[in-house]
């Protein structure tokens, strides 16, 4: 007996040291990877910006050339004696000789002419320059300031260099000639040459049309050709013009390698750093051979415990190795997980405590993640997932603690720390490391990141109390546009416990029909008659009074109340427009949350069913919150059917506009207050104005004006065409039964116009 126990303690020993050591290789081979990663990322960075600052320095020497230009008094045909002269020679060979990246500058005239030049030798036989690329840019582009050209190879001397070159305009704005300097390339292959480490590492400065301008390890056969092949995800990047890391087959020596991408800030081109990926994966190859070994050695473990007739112990052993570690790491990322994470919080509170050092608490939760999951599917939301968890653990020291606690929330203990500082310097290392795009596939997705800290020594007693500090900081910084994150303080509210007040209150007002519609006359501008109302949601607490929708409705929409809501507004509107005497139009706002949750033509239909209201007196009104995928566009192209106008609230205001009017055909545009209300003052407002009821005659769709506040506002809204106006002016929203007595005062009137104005 004695001896079967130490078999079975040894084979179980045995297979815990195989365990751990697969578990180290597995986790250290990610570490090096995401190390690579970042390393690549960095390096493009270092080296865009010291490309950078030599360009601009040049473009510096370039631009004061051109301020000593007498522009004001000199004309075209007195352009090449000015160049010609002894004192511009002066000028041109100080400047060239200002940095020693510059070969020569040279001035050449409207007619592509050389007409000066800092080179020593007198010029004899006239020198055309017309075929040049900088020629044909600047000539026939007024807009374009200045240019970089592809490279050359000067015959006489050898070198290689390429040409900045920068416009000059007479005071008309038409071209007086162009200044031009030759830039040795030796200087930024020397630059690049210092900063190659590994083997397969090299570095290309190119031309945001693929062209390569310099390149190392030297490379003839790269200079002046294409760094990527046609309709490969590289030359997508770089068409980007955004920081990112992309997989892909190099041109130049035909390998796949991982390209660090940095475009210039100032120039049209970038820094690409690369490593091959047969180099990055050696490392994998000879942790292969290491787990098979160990492998091997643990079946010959398994197959001992079998030949001795131990089924328990290798059955044990088998299920140990996989449980033990399963229950305590999050599969996707193999960092710890959230019961792993509580106890090594807990460990390490007790441990800050008996040893009189502090350590702080980071919880961190990724950006509309849920969006990246509906737009690009839960492959590419793990992909996120783990390119996120890479570029963490490559930013914290090797004593800190790292873990998945949710679905897209991560934790990390950083300990020891030595003051606020140390704090910041690591949330703001890794803002900066999530500025890189992630890749996945060929689409680049902006990723950020939002966190919440808590300091041991000041802000919980316990464990769970420093926890719950961390979640109110991260909530806090959530709630703040302005914000990517913040450290607890105790005057942090945490909104959480009214928004949930709210939210019950909203439960019993919806039950209690606390609930009322106001109105808000439009006014047609063509008749000067009241063309319908817009229905506006009021919620009449008990003890509060009226309290306006936008202290509710976000609320609503985040519980999902929205939707019944939404159902009673469309209903009561859709009765209260069949009480009027006029068959006016009234407009209902539909929020997101509807189309998601809601079978919005199901909904739309009952009321008009209840109401008996005709289906072209209803306006739906959206914004570019809904995102109009297949299943929204179905459902608004059926309602168009029923003879429902569906009308782009907020026009302007958002990113998506001119797209949302290519996906569906709306029947009216509504022109954003915030135009209307500087457009005496503002000729952008004014202008963007004016192109919008330009664009929507064009598209056979109608115009609202809203927050039309002033008589010169509706007179100029009249003159840019508007089809109607809506705004204080006309008159304020008002209650059911006030509407009624307005529409009956209008109506009795011989001159609407005045009474509504």
């Amino acid at each position: 007996m004695p001896a079967t126990l130490i078999i079975v303690l040894s084979v179980v020993l045995a297979a815990a040291v195989i365990v751990g050591a697969v578990l180290l290789l597995v986790r250290g081979h990610t570490d090096d990877l995401a190390r690579a990663e970042g390393d690549l990322a960095n390096l493009a960075l270092t080296l865009q910006e010291r490309t950078d600052g030599i360009l601009q320095s040049i473009e510096g020497v370039l631009r004061d050339l051109v301020e000593r230009i007498p522009q004001a008094s000199l004309r075209a045909s007195e352009f090449d004696g000015f160049a010609r002269s002894q004192a511009t020679k002066a000028v041109l060979v100080g400047a060239s000789c200002s940095l020693p990246q510059i070969v020569r500058i040279d001035l050449v005239n409207a007619q592509g002419r050389l007409v000066g030049t800092s080179n020593p030798r007198p010029m004899s036989d006239p020198i055309y320059l017309t075929g040049a690329s900088y020629y044909q840019a600047l000539s026939t582009d007024p807009a374009l300031t200045s240019y970089l050209s592809e490279p050359m190879r000067i015959r006489t001397t050898g070198k290689k260099v390429l040409s900045l070159a920068r416009r000059i305009n007479d005071t008309e704005g038409n071209l007086l000639g162009i200044v031009v300097s030759t830039i040795d390339l030796s200087h930024f292959e020397t630059l690049f040459k210092e900063h190659l480490r590994k083997p397969s590492s090299a570095v290309t400065l190119y031309r945001r049309d693929g062209i390569v301008l310099a390149h190392s390890p030297l490379s003839e056969r790269a200079l002046g050709r294409k760094i990527w092949k046609p309709d490969t995800p590289l030359q997508r990047m770089i068409a980007k013009n955004s920081p990112t890391l992309i997989r892909d087959v190099s041109w130049i020596d035909r390998q796949e390698r991982l390209f660090a991408l940095h475009p210039l800030a100032n120039h049209p081109g970038g820094i690409a750093v690369s490593r091959t990926v047969a180099e990055l994966m050696a490392g994998q190859r000879l942790e292969a051979r290491v787990v098979g070994f160990i492998a091997y050695l643990m079946g010959v473990a398994v197959d001992t415990a079998s030949l001795m007739g131990l089924r328990h112990v290798r059955t044990g052993i088998l299920r140990a190795a996989s449980e033990s570690y399963l229950s305590r790491h999050d599969v996707l990322t193999r960092l710890p997980n959230r019961p792993f994470f509580i106890e090594e919080l807990k460990r390490t509170y007790l441990a800050s405590h008996r040893s009189g050092t502090d350590f702080a608490l980071h919880l961190l939760d990724l950006n509309r993640f849920k969006d990246i999951n509906d737009n690009h599917g839960h492959s590419a939301g793990d992909e996120i997932i783990q390119t996120v968890a890479r570029r963490l653990r490559e930013r914290v020291r090797k004593g800190d603690f790292i873990a998945r606690i949710g679905g897209d929330e991560f934790a990390i203990i950083q300990r020891p720390v030595r003051g606020k500082q140390q704090v910041t310097d690591l949330v703001m290392a890794i803002q900066a490391a999530m500025k890189t795009p992630c890749t996945i596939g060929s689409t680049e997705m902006d990723v950020g990141l939002t966190a919440g800290i808590a300091i041991a020594s000041s802000d919980g007693k316990t464990s769970t109390e420093l926890m719950r500090a961390a979640d109110v900081a991260l909530f806090a910084a959530k709630s703040d546009a302005d914000s990517s994150y913040r450290f607890y303080d105790p005057k942090i509210q945490d909104s959480r416990a009214e928004r949930r007040a709210i939210e019950g209150a909203l439960k019993t007002a919806l039950d209690n029909r606390e609930f009322e519609l106001f109105y808000q006359p439009i006014l047609d501008l063509a008749t000067n008659r009241m063309w319908g109302c817009e229905a506006l949601v009021r919620w009449k607490h008990a003890t509060k009074g009226m309290i306006p929708p936008l202290q509710f409705i976000p609320t609503a929409e985040e519980s999902g109340l929205i939707a019944p809501i939404g159902d009673w507004i469309l209903e009561e509107a859709c009765v209260t427009a069949m009480t009027w005497d006029r068959p006016l139009k009234v407009a209902v706002n539909l929020s997101p949350v509807q189309f998601k949750r809601r079978d919005v033509f199901a909904s739309v239909t009952k009321a008009l069913n209840l109401s008996g209201l005709p289906a072209h007196r209803l306006v739906l009104e959206i914004t570019e919150s809904v995102k109009l995928n297949d299943e929204a566009t179905a459902a608004l192209r059926r309602l168009k059917t029923l003879g429902v106008g569906i009308s782009l609230d907020d026009f302007g205001t958002g990113y998506a506009s001119m797209s949302y009017l290519r996906s569906f055909p709306f029947d009216k545009i509504k022109i954003d207050q915030s135009f209307v209300r500087g457009m005496m003052d503002s000729a952008g407002s004014r202008a963007i104005i004016k192109a919008t009821i330009g664009l929507a005659n064009d598209l056979k769709m109608s115009t609202t004006a809203e927050g039309v506040e002033t008589h010169e506002q509706l007179n100029a809204l009249r003159l840019a065409g508007a089809s109607q106006a809506q705004g204080y002016l006309i008159a304020k929203p008002m209650p059911r039964e006030a509407l009624a007595a307005f529409m009956a005062e209008v109506e009795g009137l011989q001159k609407p116009a005045r009474a509504i104005a």
